[in-house]
C-alpha cells in the first residue's frame, strides 16, 4: 500500500505538467532571423500547445512577405525546440484606377513589402476627379502602424423627403438625383478639406490603442449649415482575434501565399473570430474646432469558419454623438458594414446597426476562390426624442479572386428596403 502511494505521488508532478517552448531558431533570405522571431508570438519558456503554435504560425502568414514557410518541431525531454525556415521577398507594385460615366476619376498607388528587410508593409494612393482630389499613406512595422491622409473635395448636400445625399469622395459616382427626383427638396454646394494622422499600436496579438488627430473643414455655400473647422482628436481600444487581414499586393509576384496550400485544405474544426472596438471622439475650442463635439462608437463582430472554410459573419455596431453640428451628426452609412450599394442615407444624434452575412465557396482551387455573399444589414438613427429612422438593404455579391491578384472582382446587387430602388454594380475590392 504503501509503494503504491508513493507511486501515485510520482505520478502528480508527471500528469500536471506541460510542455514548454525549449529553443526557437529561424533561418531567413533577407531579414534578420531575430527580426522573423520578433514577429513569432509564442516565445521561449512559454507553455507550447496546439492552438498557439497554429495562430503564432498565421500570425507569421498575415505579415504577407514569404513565399514559403515552414515550420519544424522536435519534441525532447525539456520541451519543444522549433525551427522556422523563411523564404521572404520584398516587393513595390505600382497601380492604376480609373472609372468613367456620369463622373470621372482615377488615381494611382503604390504598394511594397520588406524593402528594409522588417517585415513592413507600406503603401501610397494618389486621386483624383471631377470633385477633387485625395493622398494617402501607410506604414506598418512590427506593433506600429501610422497613417497620413489629405482629402480635398467639392460635394453636393442633397435633401429629399425621408433622409439626406452627400457624396463627398474621389470615387463617389452615384446619380441620386435622377430615382429621387419626385422627393427632391434642395441642395447646398459644399468643399471639404481633411487633413488626419493616425497611430496605432498593437500591445499583444489581440489588443492595441490608436489615437488619431484631424483637422476638418466645411464650406457650404453662402455660409449655411455649419460652415467652420470641425478639428477632433479620435481615441480606440480594439480587441481582435483571428480576424483575417486586407490586401495582399505581393501576391501580384507569388509573394504572401506562403499558407495558399493551408487554405486550401478543409479546417479539422470550426473556428471562430472575434473583434470588439470602442472609440471615443472629440473636438472644441482646444482642437481649433468651432463646435463642440462629442461622439461614442462601439461595434463588434463574430465570425465562424465551418470546415469547408464558408463563412458566417454577425455584425453590430452603436454610435451616439453627444455633441455635434449638422456635418458631424450620426450618418446611417456609418453604421452599416459597407456590404450593400445605397443612394440615401439618414443622419441623427444615435443610431444602431446589425447585420448577417454568409460567403459561400462555389469553388477553391490553385487558381482562385469563386464565392456568393448574400447580406442583410439594417440601422436605426435616432432623430430626436423617440423618433427614428430606418435604413437597411438585403443582396448578394458574386465575386472570384486569384490568390496571384489581392482584389476580389464580382458583381453585387442590393436592394434598399426602405424605399425600394434596386442598385447593381460592378465591384472590385471592398468587404466581400
Amino acid at each position: 500500500m504503501k509503494n503504491y502511494i508513493a507511486f501515485l505521488l510520482a505520478m502528480i508532478p508527471v500528469l500536471g505538467s506541460a510542455e514548454t517552448v525549449h529553443r526557437i531558431t529561424a533561418q531567413t533570405t533577407r531579414m534578420a532571423p531575430q527580426t522573423l522571431l520578433n514577429r513569432f508570438h509564442l516565445k521561449e519558456g512559454e507553455q507550447f500547445t496546439e492552438e498557439e503554435y497554429l495562430k503564432a504560425q498565421e500570425d507569421l502568414h498575415k505579415l504577407r512577405v514569404f513565399k514559403t514557410l515552414e515550420f519544424l518541431e522536435e519534441k525532447r525531454k525539456d520541451g519543444v525546440d522549433i525551427h522556422i525556415k523563411a523564404d521572404d521577398r520584398r516587393y513595390v507594385f505600382p497601380m492604376i484606377f480609373a472609372i468613367s460615366g456620369k463622373k470621372k476619376a482615377g488615381g494611382v498607388s503604390l504598394a511594397s513589402g520588406n524593402l528594409f528587410k522588417q517585415g513592413e508593409t507600406a503603401g501610397l494612393f494618389i486621386g483624383g476627379g471631377e470633385d477633387g482630389f485625395s493622398a494617402h499613406g501607410g506604414l506598418s512595422v512590427g506593433d506600429h502602424s501610422f497613417y497620413a491622409g489629405y482629402t480635398h473635395l467639392n460635394f453636393e448636400q442633397r435633401f429629399y423627403e425621408n433622409g439626406w445625399v452627400s457624396s463627398p469622395g474621389v470615387f463617389a459616382t452615384a446619380d441620386d438625383k435622377d430615382e429621387h427626383n419626385d422627393s427632391f427638396l434642395g441642395q447646398v454646394h459644399g468643399k471639404q478639406d481633411q487633413l488626419t494622422f493616425s497611430y496605432r499600436r498593437a500591445f499583444s496579438r489581440v489588443w492595441s490603442i490608436s489615437i488619431t488627430p484631424q483637422y476638418e473643414y466645411y464650406r457650404y455655400k453662402h455660409g449655411v449649415l455649419d460652415s467652420g473647422n470641425h478639428s477632433t482628436v479620435s481615441f480606440s481600444l480594439q480587441y481582435a482575434d483571428d480576424i483575417r487581414p486586407g490586401m495582399n499586393m505581393g501576391a501580384l509576384a507569388g509573394i504572401g501565399l506562403s499558407d495558399k496550400h493551408h487554405a486550401l485544405q478543409d479546417l479539422p474544426r470550426m473556428r471562430t473570430g472575434k473583434l470588439a472596438e470602442i472609440s471615443y471622439t472629440a473636438g472644441g475650442h482646444w482642437t481649433g474646432s468651432d463646435y463642440d463635439i462629442q461622439k461614442l462608437s462601439v461595434d463588434g463582430a463574430c465570425l465562424w469558419e465551418f470546415k469547408k472554410r464558408h463563412l458566417l459573419a454577425v455584425f453590430a455596431k452603436a454610435q451616439r454623438a453627444f455633441d455635434a453640428p449638422f456635418s458631424n451628426l450620426i450618418r446611417s452609412s456609418d453604421l452599416l458594414f459597407g456590404m450593400g450599394i445605397y443612394d440615401r442615407e439618414q443622419r441623427g444624434k444615435g443610431g444602431m446597426s446589425a447585420g448577417v452575412s454568409f460567403t459561400y465557396f462555389i469553388l477553391r482551387n490553385k487558381i482562385g476562390l469563386l464565392s456568393l455573399m448574400p447580406f442583410f444589414e439594417h440601422a436605426y438613427v435616432t432623430t430626436g426624442g423617440s423618433s427614428y429612422q430606418p435604413h437597411s438593404g438585403v443582396g448578394a455579391t458574386l465575386s472570384y479572386r486569384l490568390w496571384r491578384f489581392p482584389l476580389p472582382v464580382g458583381i453585387s446587387m442590393t436592394k434598399n428596403l426602405n424605399d425600394g430602388t434596386h442598385h447593381i454594380g460592378f465591384r472590385i475590392g471592398g468587404k466581400f
